[in-house]
């Protein structure tokens, strides 16, 4: 799933507020996740998480609020931004200009504040604001033309496809796919995929990638780069697929047809993947993945 990037102030309450409601029109505007550092509580370092954000980010999203008075050696005065935000905007640039990948802008510059740094070479077509709730009108409009962004980098991808009939049940295909948007080669990769032991009934023998699963409600499937080789820049490449048959898990509960069919539905198939020491994941529920054939059909 595209994450987009909130590069907004956190000094007041005022400007965490604003930065949790751009999260919230992200979500129902584009359907996207969203990075707020605010937000971030795990255990590695802010900078590793802001770093790590900005680089798989689908869009970048800048609000920069005043931070002072500065006097300038001509004597002149000058309303300054955030020092962090204007250094976000200058990795957004290095992003755009020397790793040459898309990433869509959106900025607001309260009124007040000047141009310096970066931005003097830039050209944002920034929003000017006054007033907290001006940015959050107009990004709303803005987002609009979001909805198709999809993120940079690496991402994993969960799709699934009809296959045929086997015993009266119909037969699907889940496949993982690892997405190279970045200008790097990726040469080695761990990959572990889970999936709910329910719609495996049909194949109860043990797969030749399958490892121990801490949970008999799923099974788990674990590859890499030796027999899928390696991944160019700009390209994807389909890791694993497995065949899986929804029919047989509604049958074995004692539920009734429609709640064990809702009950499976919300279940979820899960991929992890492992490259230099950074972690990339995508979920998806088998109702989504459903979703997919529709699109097909």
């Amino acid at each position: 799933m595209s994450k987009i990037f909130i590069s907004c102030g956190q000094f007041t309450d005022n400007e965490k507020a604003l930065g949790k409601a751009i999260v919230r029109i992200i979500k129902e505007a584009t359907g996207s996740e969203a990075f707020f550092a605010e937000e971030v509580s795990d255990l590695n370092g802010l900078d590793s998480n802001i770093l790590g954000a900005l680089r798989e980010a689908s869009g970048f999203i800048a609000v920069l609020h005043p931070r002072g008075e500065i006097k300038r050696p001509d004597g002149g005065t000058h309303i300054r931004a955030s020092v962090w935000i204007e250094q976000e905007i200058a990795v957004a640039t290095y992003i755009q200009r020397v790793e040459n990948r898309s990433l869509p802008v959106i900025a607001f510059v309260h009124e007040s504040v000047g141009r310096e740094g970066i931005r003097e070479l830039l050209h944002l077509n920034p929003i000017p604001f006054l007033k907290d709730s001006e940015v959050l009108d107009a990004l709303r409009d803005r987002l609009q033309s979001w909805k198709t962004v999809r993120s940079g980098g690496i991402h994993l991808q969960l799709q699934s496809s009809g296959r045929s009939y086997e015993q009266g049940h119909r037969i699907r295909q889940v496949g993982v796919s690892l997405v190279n948007d970045s200008n790097n080669r990726i040469t080695e990769y761990t990959c572990e995929l889970r999936v709910p032991s329910s719609i495996l009934k049909h194949w109860s023998i043990h797969h030749a990638d399958e490892v121990p699963s801490e949970s008999p409600k799923y099974r788990c499937f674990n590859f890499n780069e030796t027999r899928r080789g390696q991944i160019p820049p700009h390209k994807t490449a389909l890791l694993f697929t497995i065949d899986y048959c929804k029919q047989c898990a509604t049958e074995s509960t004692r539920e009734t047809s429609l709640i064990a069919a809702a009950l499976l539905d919300d279940s979820t198939v899960e991929v992890k993947v492992w490259i230099e020491g950074r972690e990339y994941d995508a979920t998806r529920t088998l109702r989504e993945l459903s979703a997919d054939e529709n699109k097909v059909s």
